[in-house]
């Protein structure tokens, strides 16, 4: 009979590798970030700020880390799909996870003013603008991944607490009263949206990759 499935598949697919890059690459970019900017704080900094308008190395910064992060992650989104089980709100909450790239790119595109203040130019109100709906259109596919046929339930509740850090940290890095810790409350955040990436590990169906469930049977 079909079951849950409880762990990811162990056929080899290009999932992983994947997931391992960009999970390096983002931790590469703020070491890069440490070394580049000597002064950058990722206690009271966002990681945007890292591309800050007039700041040292803005647009290089911008060019050879957020947009290769961005692509690297709507590679492994696009790369995942046939490998997924998602179906109907499940799979738009698969598509909605594409704000996390879009994020990054954005911030490239259209980078904030120095100490991204909430008011500022153009760039900075685009910026804005891309911040907000990435955060929560990531949140609401997160927990619409929950809703994915034949999952277990502790992997459920693992996307539905990750919806709710996501959301709520979005909340609590951008308010006034955390300043001076809002960059550490976002790189919590971030290895959130991480977390949530290497989670697609347990939506992979055994079918779409020759797998066999318990007791030998396909699912």
């Amino acid at each position: 009979m079909p079951t849950a499935d409880n762990t990811p598949a162990q056929h080899s697919s290009p999932i992983l590798p994947q997931l391992i890059i960009l999970t390096l690459f983002w931790v590469g970019l703020q070491l890069v970030a440490s070394w580049v900017k000597p002064d950058f704080s990722h206690v009271s900094q966002y990681i945007s700020e890292i591309n800050a308008t007039g700041t040292q190395a803005a647009g290089a910064l911008g060019w050879v880390g957020f947009i290769p992060l961005g692509m690297i992650a709507a590679g492994l989104l696009l790369t995942t799909r046939p490998y997924l089980r998602v179906k109907g709100v499940s799979q738009l909450g698969w598509l909605l996870l594409f704000f996390y790239p879009l994020a990054y790119i954005g911030g490239a595109l259209a980078p904030c003013d120095a100490g991204c203040p909430v008011d500022g130019s153009s760039s900075q109100a685009i910026h804005n603008g891309i911040a907000v709906i990435s955060y929560f259109g990531f949140a609401l596919g997160t927990l619409l991944l929950s809703f994915t046929p034949k999952t277990t339930w502790p992997v459920r509740a693992a996307f539905v607490l990750l919806a709710v850090i996501i959301a709520l940290g979005f909340l609590l890095m951008t308010s006034p009263e955390l300043a001076e810790i809002r960059g550490a409350v976002q790189r919590y955040i971030e290895i959130g949206h991480l977390l949530v990436l290497w989670l697609l590990l347990w939506l992979k169906d055994s079918e779409a990759n020759g797998g066999k469930i318990a007791g030998g049977q396909h699912e």
